[in-house]
């Protein structure tokens, strides 16, 4: 069938642009909505050749909408392919079990949209059935047959590893965001010991016993040295008290040797004049024997 304009319903932006993009390089129009609540409003007024349909969204989910739509008389014939990073057998049987004529992998490539569109080009229930007698098929259009459903094939094998790489990749980015929150925490919990650790090492018990010895050796340095020179003060306050001292026994002992002198004079004159008395007394009484 001839697919020009669909509609893609997705509540992810990035998912319905980037198919969007794909459709518009297969020369498809493309509207998007972001529920199936819109879809429903858009197929009141418009009727798409196909829809592409997310299963998981807030509201209604996408088999659920699906289902609606081939329940109604006037959207039942518009092809629904559910646009899901779901897959595997089961899922296929659920999605057509809704209504749904196919899957299409997240995320989509050129190649397995192709392969989803040509897969709706079926045989209509009304279409005349060729004669089994005069069945005959040219080795070309076997040869179109085999190629494909080998690029079927080979679709669906991309879109199961492109999904089996995406669950990985989410799978590896859970494991890294664990890790790091786990870094984190250890981290964390290791800034607070260390933390603790200094807050102890800063306490006035710690530095007081860290720095006892060094204090106690600076007590005694100090200690010394005040020692020291008070004696030098004291040797110095002595030296100039005896120079002091000396100098005022000098100063005595010459005092004492001007005394003596002024005694001894003093005895000599005071021996002459008894002597002169002496002297006369005895001349007197010389005179008078006499």
């Amino acid at each position: 069938m001839t697919i020009r304009h669909a509609l893609v319903v997705d509540d992810s932006k990035s998912a319905r642009m980037m198919l969007q993009r794909l459709l518009s390089k297969m020369n498809v129009e493309a509207d998007a909505v972001e529920s199936a609540e819109e879809a429903l409003q858009f197929l009141e007024h418009r009727q798409p050749d196909v829809i592409f349909m997310d299963h998981m969204m807030p509201g209604m989910d996408g088999l659920a909408a699906t289902q609606l739509i081939k329940s109604n008389p006037r959207t039942a014939a518009i092809p629904t392919i559910m646009y899901t990073s779901k897959e595997g057998e089961e899922y296929q049987h659920m999605a057509r079990s809704h209504g749904a004529n196919g899957v299409l992998a997240k995320p989509a490539s050129h190649e397995a949209i192709m392969a989803v569109i040509q897969a709706l080009d079926e045989p209509a229930a009304n279409d005349e059935p060729a004669s089994a007698g005069n069945l005959q098929i040219p080795l070309i259009e076997i040869d179109k047959l085999v190629q494909k459903h080998l690029k079927t094939a080979v679709a669906e094998a991309r879109a199961e590893i492109s999904a089996g790489l995406d669950s990985i990749a989410q799978q590896l980015q859970a494991t890294q965001t664990q890790q790091i929150d786990l870094a984190q925490a250890r981290m964390y919990q290791q800034f607070e010991r260390w933390k603790t650790d200094l807050e102890k090492a800063l306490s006035d018990d710690a530095l007081f016993q860290r720095t006892r010895t060094m204090n106690q050796r600076l007590a005694i340095t100090v200690a010394d040295r005040l020692v020291k020179k008070s004696a030098d003060d004291l040797v110095a306050v002595m030296s100039t008290n005896r120079t002091s001292v000396e100098a005022s026994l000098a100063g005595v002992r010459a005092e004492l040797m001007a005394q003596q002198k002024q005694a001894v004079v003093r005895a000599i004159t005071l021996g002459a004049a008894i002597g002169a008395l002496i002297g006369g007394a005895a001349g007197v009484a010389a005179a008078f024997f006499l």
